[in-house]
């Protein structure tokens, strides 16, 4: 008992439920809640889609509620080894996908695969909360390189390099970033995949966010290093169905049938609607023409968020987000506790945000702000009540 309580003292509530919980207690007290918190998307999958799964579905038949292989079905995998050719122009083979019950248990799964007691894991800081607690959970220790706000949050391989060593077992990098919303440079990208391959380390790449990109061009890790490079997908995002638990990995075979088995012990298999529904999705007329129009209206919002931060909080810090769907922005000109500040702010203003010191040891007086919830309006007048929060 006493190993499981120490292992379980690495998983703890995930910090964004924490706010979701003090949320809806505030909205079952008749509160309007300005949500600039959350991290899913606003817009649903094309209707056309949708039209398709309702007239499967009338059909009697088990295939859209029986069990599938635990790697997923063959259709998916093939769909998303055409996407990733079409899209990267990387030749990914369908054995060397499999798919998870959301980018969460795939990040949990390539982890449990490949770290051993004392393994270093290189984090960014700021880097998206999910991975330290699963880090340690595993048995591994974080190594924090930081980036920075002025450099755009671009990696310094430089003094990444002196970070590395027998230990290090991998860097992950998100891309484009959560929180910051940077897209990582192309030369940065093959200095990388350069130094794991010299160090033998792993590249885990994120790529959550690999078709909400507003300007530049999403690097593919993979076609520099694909015997180094695991990749975390999500369907969550693209096509936008988080709730429907349906994600992928991909990377060289040896550790992706792993991936497949620790799966299949967690959940036996991904859930078949959402398999079904990706896989037709993937190969559609509709899919481009959905990334373009969600691209696009994320792209809109995000610059009338922009003004508004410009506007009401004049001495924030911020780098506009090239890709994902959030705006890092540092009030250290303001405050000190970005969390008690989220805190207050939620209580008192009804806004709902999240606390940079989730995500950076750093950056502690700093806010993430997602942009893609609410309506322009409502974005704009969430932006404003914090500015009238750091003012009193």
């Amino acid at each position: 008992m006493r190993g499981l309580s120490q292992r379980l003292a690495y998983l703890r509530e995930s910090p964004t439920r924490k706010i979701d919980a003090l949320r809806e207690r505030l909205r079952r007290e008749g509160r309007d809640i300005i949500v600039l918190s959350t991290g899913q998307p606003s817009i649903p999958p094309p209707r056309e889609i949708r039209a398709k799964m309702a007239e499967l579905l009338a059909v009697d038949s088990m295939e859209l509620y029986g069990y599938t292989p635990s790697q997923g079905i063959y259709e998916l995998r093939e769909a998303i080894s055409e996407d990733l050719k079409k899209l990267g122009g990387i030749d990914v083979d369908p054995s060397q996908i499999t798919i998870t019950a959301g980018g969460q248990a795939a990040m949990f799964s390539t982890l449990a695969a490949l770290l051993e007691p004392g393994d270093e894991v290189v984090l960014t800081d700021p880097a998206y909360f999910g991975y330290k607690p699963l880090i340690e959970y595993h048995g591994g220790r974080v190594v924090r390189t930081r980036t920075y706000l002025e450099a755009g949050f671009q990696l310094d391989v430089e003094r990444l390099k002196e970070l590395i060593t027998p230990r290090t077992k991998a860097l992950i990098i998100v891309t484009p970033d959560n929180p910051t919303g940077r897209l990582l440079r192309p030369d940065i990208a093959k200095a990388l995949a350069e130094l794991a391959v010299d160090h033998d380390f792993w590249l885990i790449t994120d790529e959550a966010y690999k078709t909400m990109i507003y300007e530049g061009e999403h690097v593919y890790l993979y076609r520099y290093a694909p015997d180094h490079v695991i990749s975390i997908n999500t369907f969550s995002k693209d096509p936008a169905v988080p709730g429907w638990r349906l994600g992928y990995v991909y990377g060289p075979k040896d550790v992706v049938d792993k991936v497949k088995l620790l799966n299949e012990e967690m959940v036996y298999c991904p859930p078949s609607f959402a398999q079904k529904m990706a896989a037709i999705y993937l190969r559609s007329e509709y899919r481009t023409k959905f990334v373009k129009e969600f691209v696009s209206a994320y792209r809109a919002k995000r610059d009338i968020a922009v003004e508004a931060l410009k506007r009401y909080l004049p001495r924030a810090k911020f780098v506009v987000p090239s890709g994902s769907m959030f705006i890092f922005v540092d009030l250290s000109a303001y405050i000190s506790d970005g969390e008690a500040f989220a805190q207050r702010l939620l209580e008192e203003k009804s806004v709902a945000v999240v606390p940079g010191s989730y995500f950076s040891e750093y950056y502690k007086a700093a806010i993430r702000i997602s942009f893609v919830a609410e309506t322009p309006e409502r974005l704009v007048e969430g932006i404003k009540r914090i500015g009238e929060a750091v003012s009193s």
